[in-house]
């Protein structure tokens, strides 16, 4: 397939597919509808995908792959690792309590479960004048 051709069938799948996830149905249903088998679509679907990671990639929005010691490429990913926080023997008096966390724009506010409801009103009150 020639460069042209690909790029054609990319943009038309992309368009597809943004259409499959947009309709709020289940992919299988959508496809049943669309007269496209699930295979083509997962298929196009991956090519899509892979396409999109490579130009983000050359673009410089995402960073490239490595090379492990066995010669296969592995994505760059954030990797999350589980923290254990350690147990001092005097805890908090609010500890276990539920307190409060509001979002609003760029604020995000927690609030402490003794804190009182004259200074939360307090605090409403400017953000509502930021």
């Amino acid at each position: 397939m020639d460069k042209e051709t690909k790029k054609m069938k990319l943009a038309y799948w992309s368009g597809v597919i943004k259409e499959a996830k947009s309709s709020g149905m289940k992919i299988t249903k959508w496809c049943e509808l669309n007269q496209i088998t699930n295979r083509q679509y997962y298929y196009w679907h991956k090519k899509v995908m892979h396409e999109t990671y490579e130009s983000a990639v050359k673009c410089g929005l995402l960073p490239g792959a490595e090379v492990d010691p066995t010669g296969q490429d592995i994505p760059m990913v954030p990797e999350f690792s589980e923290l254990t926080v350690p147990v001092s023997d005097k805890m908090p008096d609010h500890c276990g309590a539920v307190g409060i966390s509001i979002k609003w724009n760029d604020f995000t506010i927690t609030i402490d479960p003794k804190f009182s409801e004259g200074e939360l009103a307090r605090v409403l009150r400017v953000m509502q004048n930021a």
